[in-house]
């Protein structure tokens, strides 16, 4: 702890074995969902470590006092996911748009995330109406409260995901060629 607060406050560190300093250009960026003054205050979290980091502090509100932004951002996901699972990107109606600005978001941006993927993997229909896009917005007033138990590694979950979603979207192209499949059978039966 001590070598990394002089390294922050003095820009340079010294190589194990070293015998001169050796000046760096860092940056740190720190991120965090609690109230490190609070922190401070109570004795748990040290307080020359805070007033180093704290050097340009930026307070980003959560997604749902953002509407401004929400529908740019899921514009720009399921452009992203359109690309990234070659076909075309999803739209919403303006009913559709209207629900996701007013939904509170409790997951933040990665639920707007994962709702963006799992609507550009399991929808067939290229235009999202109020009625599908509700299906994917969860009302977390009514769910019992949800117990943590040990997470797993955050690639490990994307990875995890992107396999489910390969498999969803594998099978969906699966059923589409057996309807074809059937529709020529029966056409070719009716000859």
């Amino acid at each position: 702890q001590v070598k990394l607060l002089r390294a922050l406050e003095e820009r340079e560190i010294e190589r194990v074995g070293g015998k001169s300093p050796i000046k760096i250009n860092i940056r740190v960026i720190a991120s965090t969902k609690k109230d490190l003054r609070t922190l401070v205050d109570e004795g748990k979290f040290r307080e020359d470590l805070f007033y180093r980091l704290n050097v340009f502090p930026l307070n980003l509100p959560p997604l749902r006092e953002r509407e401004n932004d929400i529908h740019l951002l899921f514009r720009k996901f399921a452009s992203d996911f359109a690309q990234k699972y070659r076909m075309p990107t999803i739209r919403l109606e303006e009913e559709a748009v209207h629900l996701l600005i007013h939904y509170r978001f409790p997951g933040n941006i990665r639920q707007l995330r994962n709702i963006a993927e799992q609507i550009s993997v399991v929808e067939e229909s290229r235009s999202i109406n109020v009625e599908k896009l509700s299906q994917y917005l969860p009302n977390y007033d009514n769910l019992p409260a949800v117990i943590e138990k040990e997470r797993t590694s955050e690639s490990d979950l994307s990875n995890d995901r992107d396999m489910i979603y390969k498999v969803l979207f594998e099978m969906r192209k699966e059923i589409n060629d057996l309807k074809k499949l059937t529709l020529d059978l029966i056409k070719n039966e009716n000859k």
